[in-house]
Formats: structure tokens, C-alpha cells, sequence
């Protein structure tokens, strides 16, 4: 039995998968343009972030890099791949969007108005970027746990049931 192939405007699922293990990296090279306290904040956090990560690692590797991954078959495809975009372009924005800074006005920036020069704070632009940031911290948080739900599932619906061994009679 051949697996149903996917539809021709899907991309692909190792394009998907790389995506998903490269957009947290590239999301913190587009945060490092702008790091402040927050930056320095998240560094408590970082086991945490640390296992998110890898966990993601290994959700794309092992489940959708791989020909027979659980996360490839037709029942999960149409899932793992909304929620791993979901989860990557929610990293990369918030990056790009989070307004981090120093002690100062002007310090406060994000990458994003850095880029389109807004030099101090507040400003409309600031708004902005921190409304998107918001929205792609959400994005991104519920990919990311849509995305580990979904491969736990596919991880446990491809189990065989352990068999049932009757307890030893005692005379």
C-alpha cells in the first residue's frame, strides 16, 4: 500500500521539517540586532528554551525527515505541517518584532525598528512591532505545542500494545 502523496501545493515535508529546525536560530540571529534586558532575561530561561528546542529537533528529524516518519502519513501530513510553519514563522517574526532595550529611550528598539529607523520610544512603530511580536509570541507558542502533541500522538498511535501477561498463581 503506497501512502497518499501530497497535494502538488504543499510544500515539501523535508523543506517543512528543515524550516522548523532552522527558524529558531534565525529568529535569534534577528533578535541579537536589538538585544537588551530582555535578551539578557531570556538567559534564565535558556534550559528551558533549550529543550523546546530540541524537542522540535527532534519532532522534524525523526518524524517528518525521515521516509517512514510518523508525522509523513497521511492522517498527521496536513497537521505537522501547519504547525511547524505555525511555530516557525511565529520564531522568526517575534525576533524580528520583540522590542527589547537598555536604560534609556532611544535604547529601546526592536529589530525590526531598527531597520526601518525609528529612533526613539514610544512611537507608532513601536506599537506596531510590539502588537506583532505579541501575536507571533502566541504563533509561535501554539505551533510549537500543537506540533509536540501531534508527534506524541503519531509517536503513540504506531506503538504495538504491549501483551497482556497473566499475574503468576500463587497456591
Amino acid at each position: 500500500m503506497h501512502p497518499t502523496p501530497a497535494p502538488a501545493s504543499a510544500p515539501p515535508m523535508p523543506l517543512t521539517a528543515w524550516v522548523a529546525i532552522l527558524a529558531p536560530l534565525v529568529g535569534i540571529a534577528l533578535k541579537l540586532a536589538s538585544a537588551g534586558w530582555l535578551a539578557v532575561f531570556l538567559l534564565f530561561w535558556s534550559p528551558l528554551l533549550v529543550a523546546g528546542y530540541v524537542a522540535v529537533v527532534l519532532a522534524a528529524a525523526r518524524g517528518m525527515l525521515r521516509r517512514q516518519g510518523v508525522l509523513r502519513r497521511p492522517e498527521r501530513r496536513s497537521r505537522a505541517r501547519i504547525w511547524a510553519w505555525l511555530t516557525s514563522v511565529g520564531v522568526v517574526v517575534l525576533g524580528l518584532t520583540a522590542i527589547d532595550g537598555g536604560d534609556t529611550r532611544e535604547s529601546v528598539q526592536s529589530t525590526l525598528t531598527l531597520l526601518l529607523g525609528a529612533p526613539t520610544s514610544p512611537s507608532p512603530l513601536h506599537e506596531l512591532s510590539a502588537g506583532i511580536g505579541w501575536a507571533a509570541l502566541v504563533a509561535w507558542l501554539v505551533g510549537w505545542l500543537a506540533l509536540m502533541v501531534e508527534w506524541a500522538v503519531a509517536v503513540q498511535a504506531t506503538r504495538r500494545p504491549a501483551p497482556r501477561i497473566a499475574p503468576p498463581v500463587v497456591e
